[in-house]
C-alpha cells in the first residue's frame, strides 16, 4: 500500500507537469520550504491542486515527508516524530528512550556487542564471554565478601557478611581522616598515594539530599603563613578532583576548604608530625553545616601563582 501511495503521488505530481520537490534552506541551514525551487506557475498549481497529499495537516509546500502513513504523527516538517533523535521513527522503535548518539539497530534498540543485555553505552566490559553472569555495568559478576557489589568495583572485599555497605562497598562512616604524602610545597596527588585516598574516600556514606561532602585540607608548620594556607586550598582542590572523576561523586556535592597549618593534629617539630599534619579530612555533612568559607572551586587568590 505505501508503494502504490508513493508512485500515485509522483504519477499525479508528472501529470500535472510539475517536477520533483527539491529542498529550501535558511542562512542557518534550516530547511523550509520543500517545493521552493519550482517555478511559480507550478507552485501555484500545486499550492492549489496538491494542498496535502499524504494529509498529515502539513501543507505540501513546507513537508519535507510528502508520503507519511495516514493517520500517524508528525512534526512540524511532516515527518514521522523520532523522540530520542537515533534515526528511527516512533512508530517502529521498540526501545524509545535510546541514550543520545547511541548506535542502534533496525528497531531503535542500543546495540550489545558481547550480548550480556547490557547496551554497549553502558557496557563497562564489553567483551564479557558469553553466558556468564553480569551486573548493571556488564562486567563478571564476582562477589567475594557477599555484600552485593562486584569485586571489579568493590574498594573494601572484606567486609562481615550480611553488613551494611555504600555503594563502594565499604562499611559507610561519616568522617574520614586521611594522611597523604605530598611532596614539599606541591599538592598533586602522587601515584603511590592514590589508592589510599580511593580507600578511604570510598568509606563515605552514600549522601542523601540534603548532605554534601566537605574536603578541608590542612599542612605542616614548614613555609610562610600565606604559602600553606593556598597549599591547604590546592590540595583539598587536587582531593576533590581526585574523587569526583576516581569515584563518581558529583560536584556540586563535594566542597573544599583549606586552613594551612592552623589546626595541628601532632608535634610539628618531628617529622612523623609533620607528617600526620600534612592531611586531607573528608566529612559528610548537611548544607546547614557547611562552613560559610567552603566552596565548589579554587578561589582565584588560591590558585598558584
Amino acid at each position: 500500500m505505501k508503494k502504490l501511495k508513493i508512485a500515485l503521488i509522483t504519477s499525479s505530481l508528472l501529470s500535472a507537469g510539475l517536477s520533483l520537490p527539491s529542498y529550501a534552506e535558511d542562512e542557518k541551514g534550516v530547511l523550509t520550504h520543500a517545493i521552493e525551487s519550482i517555478t511559480s506557475y507550478d507552485v501555484e498549481k500545486t499550492t492549489t491542486y496538491y494542498q496535502d497529499l499524504d494529509q498529515d495537516g502539513v501543507g505540501d509546500q513546507y513537508d519535507h515527508c510528502l508520503n507519511t502513513m495516514f493517520g500517524v504523527p508528525v512534526d512540524q516538517h511532516g515527518c514521522e516524530l523520532d523522540d530520542d533523535k537515533d534515526g528511527v521513527v516512533n512508530r517502529i522503535d521498540q526501545c524509545p528512550n535510546s541514550a543520545p548518539d547511541a548506535f542502534v539497530n533496525s528497531v531503535g534498540c542500543e546495540l550489545d556487542s558481547d550480548g550480556d543485555g547490557v547496551p554497549n553505552s553502558k557496557d563497562k566490559c564489553p567483551e564479557t564471554p558469553r553466558g556468564i553472569s553480569v551486573d548493571a555495568h556488564g562486567c563478571e559478576f564476582i562477589d567475594t565478601d557477599q555484600d552485593l557489589v562486584n569485586d571489579k568495583f568493590d574498594e573494601c572485599l572484606d567486609t562481615p557478611l550480611n553488613g551494611t555497605v555504600n555503594r563502594h562497598g565499604c562499611e559507610p562512616h561519616e568522617y574520614v581522616l586521611t594522611n597523604i604524602i605530598f611532596k614539599t610545597y606541591s599538592h598533586d596527588i602522587q601515584e603511590s598515594q592514590r589508592p589510599i585516598l580511593r580507600k578511604d574516600a570510598a568509606l563515605l556514606s552514600n549522601l542523601k539530599e540534603n548532605e554534601v561532602v566537605l574536603i578541608t585540607g590542612h599542612t605542616d608548620y614548614l613555609g610562610s603563613d600565606e604559602l600553606n594556607q593556598r597549599l591547604s586550598w590546592r590540595r583539598a582542590s587536587s582531593a576533590k578532583d581526585f574523587i569526583v572523576n576516581e569515584l563518581g561523586h558529583i560536584s556540586q556535592k563535594v566542597y573544599i576548604n583549606g586552613y594551612g597549618e592552623s589546626y595541628p593534629v601532632a608535634d610539628n617539630s618531628t617529622e612523623y608530625g609533620r607528617k600526620e599534619n600534612r592531611r586531607i579530612e573528608l566529612k559528610v555533612i548537611t548544607l546547614d553545616e557547611l562552613p560559610a568559607d567552603a566552596t565548589l572551586t579554587l578561589p582565584p587568590e588560591m590558585i598558584p601563582k
